[in-house]
């Protein structure tokens, strides 16, 4: 079976998913992040998040604010990873799923780096609707399987 093992995979994120909101939760009320630290400052958005990103793996934040930035460079790294190899395996019905995951989480990511840089809500909003579309991404492709292996079920009783 090609895509043996996504449906493991899919739900491995849908948990990492739910300690990272919990993560951003709890940052997003109990932490104030300084206005003022390496990446808030200067033009090009990529060199400043990028060093943004430095200052939030390196404790620069505090503990919330590195265990929210390690876990989503995780998800965004093993969500792309994930992608590839359903392209590579062409698993029929987890190509779309982790597809949109993919672009899901590059939005949060970079909406991440955003609020970090910037410090505006809109960020954070964006942030946390990028979430949303990878949850349901990851439900919609653990729904798509579950039919599919329901319909081979009933083709492989139908021929026995």
């Amino acid at each position: 079976m090609r895509d043996s093992g996504f449906r493991a995979r899919t739900i491995g994120m849908l948990v990492l998913l739910g300690i990272q909101f919990a993560a951003g939760m709890f940052l997003n009320l109990f932490v104030v992040l300084p206005t003022t630290h390496p990446g808030s400052t200067g033009d090009e958005y990529f060199s400043r998040s990028f060093t943004s990103l430095v200052w939030a793996l390196s404790l620069g934040g505090g503990i919330p604010l590195f265990l929210h930035a390690a876990l989503g460079s995780l998800i965004f790294l093993l969500a792309i990873m994930v992608f590839a190899m359903a392209l590579v395996q062409r698993a029929s019905g987890w190509r779309w799923a982790w597809g949109l995951t993919a672009l899901f989480t590059f939005g949060a990511f970079f909406n991440g780096m955003s609020f970090v840089d910037y410090g505006e809500d809109f960020s954070s909003a964006i942030m946390a609707g990028c979430w949303l579309g990878a949850v349901t991404s990851l439900v919609g492709g653990l729904i798509a399987d579950g039919r599919r292996r329901e319909r081979d079920a009933r083709k492989r009783r139908a021929t026995a």
